[in-house]
C-alpha cells in the first residue's frame, strides 16, 4: 500500500466547512514529519498515519512541500495520509 499524504483545507472557526486538499510532494521525508510531532503523539506514530491539525510554525515547516500557497489567517490545514493500492 502506498501512503498519500495531503493537507486537508478548512474554513476558519469550529463552523467552518471543508474546502479541499493540497497534496504534499511525495519527497517529503516521514521521519521529517514525525520529527514535527513526536513530542505530540500519546503512542508512536513513527509511520505518520494518523491527522494531525496544523499551527502557523508546522504549516510554514510544510509549505515547501506544498505546490500552491498556503494562508492560515483564512483557512485551517490537517496534515491527513491515506493509503492507495500499491499494482506492482
Amino acid at each position: 500500500m502506498k501512503i498519500i499524504r495531503v493537507l486537508e483545507v478548512w474554513e476558519k472557526g469550529m463552523e467552518g466547512g471543508f474546502v479541499g486538499t493540497l497534496p504534499l510532494d511525495e519527497t517529503l521525508d516521514v521521519a521529517f514529519l514525525y520529527s514535527l510531532f513526536a513530542a505530540e503523539q500519546d503512542k508512536p506514530d513513527p509511520e505518520m498515519k494518523l491527522s494531525y491539525m496544523l499551527d502557523e510554525s508546522r504549516l510554514a515547516a510544510l509549505q515547501p512541500f506544498v505546490a500552491q500557497s498556503t494562508d492560515f489567517e483564512q483557512f485551517d490545514y490537517i496534515l491527513s495520509a491515506h493509503g492507495i493500492p500499491d499494482y506492482e
